[in-house]
Formats: structure tokens, sequence, C-alpha cells
């Protein structure tokens, strides 16, 4: 998958393996292991990473999250030291997972912020079960990706291709080793997402929408096509940026607009 070719390499460069938590936890849920952390007080406020990251990647938002909200940052399916792959992922079977860990925390409906792949579960959540989710954040987001279906795919990209040093990071990350990071670069898996416009307009979660405008996975149309149609939603296309839109000097601003979006569902 381009997806993966494209943003692999820079989605775990300046996470911060040292950061200290105040509770962990690994729960079963839709027959997988399930690992997440807990920090701060308040309202509850989900973060999922993109694909292949962890938790980890938001070590350096999470202090200014947890002043405001109780952050809960998960490891998605397969990644991280949540269970591996099998041959039935999907993006919906990730969406469960999030569904049945807020029925496990007795979370009547929370905040979230989702990133790429993160994004994409959210969105999905918020298509079959709207209610669930009071507002969220997307960032490198559309309604409609086949990671199979991109014509510029390189061929020669695999797991044996990667850079030693890479590999070397994945490991640090994923508790699964070897076995867990291969089924990452499976180019069979099922990373698909389609969400009609009458799905759209029916969710009715506050929505910030964060987007590159030199997002080289999604492009900018998506972005457009998702503030067109989800009804209480806001469009922030970042400047100069691609598919991760977040990090770097783009951090403070993020962190500045979406905190204030999530507290008041408005900048």
């Amino acid at each position: 998958m381009k997806f993966l070719v494209l943003i692999t390499m820079t989605l775990i460069s300046g996470q911060n393996f040292g950061q200290s938590h105040k509770k962990t936890e690994i729960i079963n849920i839709n027959g997988i292991n399930m690992y997440f952390e807990v920090h701060g007080e308040g309202e509850p406020l989900f973060l999922l990473h993109g694909w292949t990251q962890s938790s980890q990647f938001w070590s350096e938002y999470i202090p200014t999250y947890a002043q405001h909200f109780k952050v809960y940052a998960i490891d998605l399916r397969g990644h991280g030291k949540s269970s591996e792959l099998t041959d039935d992922f999907s993006i919906e079977k990730t969406a469960s997972d999030i569904l049945k860990l807020l029925d496990f925390l007795k979370i009547e409906k929370a905040k979230a912020v989702g990133l790429s792949y993160g994004g994409l579960t959210l969105l999905k959540l918020a298509s079959l079960h709207p209610e669930r989710i009071e507002s969220m954040v997307l960032i490198g987001v559309a309604p409609i990706y086949d990671g199979k279906e991109n014509t510029n795919l390189d061929k020669t990209f695999s797991y044996e291709n990667l850079p030693d040093s890479f590999i070397k990071e994945l490991k640090e990350t994923h508790y699964g080793g070897e076995s867990q990071i291969k089924r990452l670069f499976d180019q069979n898996l099922n990373y698909r997402i389609s969400i009609g416009d009458e799905t759209l307009k029916s969710i009715k979660t506050k929505v910030l929408i964060v987007n590159g405008d030199r997002d080289e996975i999604m492009g900018i149309d998506p972005a457009i096509t998702l503030h067109k149609f989800l009804p209480n939603s806001e469009l922030w296309i970042v400047p100069n940026t691609g598919h991760i839109a977040i990090t770097g000097s783009n951090r403070y601003v993020f962190l500045t607009k979406s905190t204030q979006f999530l507290q008041n569902g408005e900048r």
C-alpha cells in the first residue's frame, strides 16, 4: 500500500519512549488483547494513533490534554502492546474494539482524536454509533479509501526491504516482535473504508477536520467532502504540510485548537 510506503518511516520518528504514565491496562476485547494508558482527570478523551504507530506517538501531546481531560491513549488492533493483526482485520473491527472498550470502561460518550488509521476508525465508529462520540478531531482522514487500489505501489516494498534502523524502532514500539510487525506490511489486509454522503449527513457528532494542504496520501478533496456533508464540522487546512499535519512546528497550534474545540465544540 502506498499508505505504508510513504508514511511508515515518518510516523514513529520523534516519539518519546520514556514517558511515564499514570495507569496501564491490558484487557481482552473482541478476542484480542488491547493495551491502553490512562492520564489525567476529567471528561474522557480517547487518542487513536496512525498505522505502525502506538499510543507512544501521543507522548508529547498527552501532558497538554491531561490538564483538561482523562486521557485514554490506546494501542489499536495490531499495534504496540495489543495483539497482532489477524486475517479478518478491518477498519470496522477496529471501530468495534473501541466501542467495546467504551462499554468496558462504562463510558457512555467520549471525545476523541484520531490520526489516519485512528481517524478512519473514529469515523467508522461515528457512522455506526454517533451517540457514543460527543466530539472528535480527525487528522488525514477520507470517507472512502482502499489501500490496495493505489497504482503507484512500489512492488519491492516489504518488511525485508526496510532499513535496519527503522526495523529497530518498530521493534521498540511493537512488543510482539517480528511476527507482529510483518503483519503490518501485509498488502492483502482489508484496509478499506466506504462511507457515503447520506451516512455522513446523519452523523451529528461535532467534528474538527484537520488536513495538510500537501497530503500525499489522501490529498485535500476528501477533507473538503467530509466538511461538506458532516453537518457539525469545521475544516482546518494546515499550510505547507503533508499527511501528518500535527507534528513539528504545527504541534503547538494543533494542541491549542484541538483542546479548545474539544472543550467547547468550537474554536
